[in-house]
């Protein structure tokens, strides 16, 4: 299928079998990937052992990755994607939260889960599990997306814990990781029903602490907004590297990689770019309080009998 330019079609009211056959082949993809990478992931891996060897994992499905593998270290929730020479590791009792995506043609499914090795974690990381697991099958048509949320929330609550108030589910439509519309994980007053064909991602995530999350000074993750001028030989470079994107995340490390630069000239680059609002910026997410985190997600077609396409 011909691509379109950053404006894509949306799903109306009929699924084309073409974008049907394109969601569900990322769905597989994703699936298969995490159950492989639960196999593989140990205690003292680099974190960017494991990002590379799903990224790889992604491309050999025939699909390729939505965005940058985010693995989220213990009270950090989203947007950490290790740089290319991090040392960081997976060490004995952290909760380490991997999310996936994929995308076939631009259409995306997307799926995240949490391990720990801390058997007192245990509870809290099986608190975000059940609240995805009491949910998904309630994305017919007509549900409305408050009761979705207000089961989230009591389920995540009933296990003694808070849902992040402040991060949300999300649509998944052609090339936009996170369109209409926001799944909150805590009750809202709202009429908005789902509508059939509608592909949404139902994304729990569970805290000991606040409930809420901030934004830290740490940036690994980008997306292309628009091309504008800027001085900077490197940035000009990235801007051309970038497009193959499509709109979607990429990341420092890809641009390190793929550019042949070093993590000194990419950082003051990637500066530019932000500043002269060529790219946006997604900063890591941690706990207001810096306690525990856990997350699962799975992407879902709304039907009379939901289609879980990263089941």
């Amino acid at each position: 299928m011909e691509k379109r330019g950053l404006n894509f079609c949306r799903i109306d009211e009929f699924m084309e079998a073409e974008i049907l056959e394109n969601y569900i082949k990322a769905g597989k993809a994703v699936a298969h990937v995490r159950e492989r990478s639960r196999e593989f992931i140990k205690d003292g891996m680099l974190l960017r052992d494991i990002v590379e060897n799903i990224e790889n994992m992604i491309i050999e499905q025939g699909v390729l990755p939505g965005c940058p593998v985010n693995l989220s270290l213990n009270n950090k929730a989203a947007h950490f994607t290790p740089a290319k020479n991090d040392t960081a590791t997976f060490s004995k009792g952290d909760m380490l939260k991997i999310d996936i995506a994929a995308h076939s043609d631009g259409y995306i499914a997307d799926s995240s889960y949490t391990i720990c090795s801390d058997i007192n974690q245990r509870k809290l990381l099986d608190a975000s599990r059940k609240a995805l697991d009491a949910v998904v099958e309630m994305c017919r048509p007509g549900t409305k997306l408050s009761k979705i949320s207000s089961i989230i929330e009591e389920t995540i609550k009933g296990e003694g814990y808070k849902p992040i108030e402040n991060l949300t589910g999300h649509g998944l439509e052609r090339f936009d990781l996170h369109a209409i519309p926001q799944v909150p994980n805590v009750s809202f007053d709202s009429d908005y029903e789902l509508e059939e064909d509608k592909v949404i991602a139902i994304e729990p995530f569970a805290t000991d602490g606040d409930g809420r999350i901030r934004e830290t000074e740490e940036v690994m993750i980008f997306s292309f907004s628009d091309i504008k001028p800027v001085r900077n030989h490197d940035a000009r470079k990235i801007i051309d590297f970038v497009q193959q994107y499509y709109g979607l995340p990429f990341c420092q490390r890809w641009i390190e990689m793929g550019l042949n630069l070093n993590e000194f000239k990419t950082k003051i680059a990637l500066r530019e770019l932000v500043m002269a609002g060529v790219i946006n910026s997604y900063p890591v997410l941690a706990e207001k309080k810096s306690a525990m985190v856990s997350q699962h997600e799975h992407s879902v077609i709304v039907k009379d009998d939901p289609i879980v396409l990263t089941n």
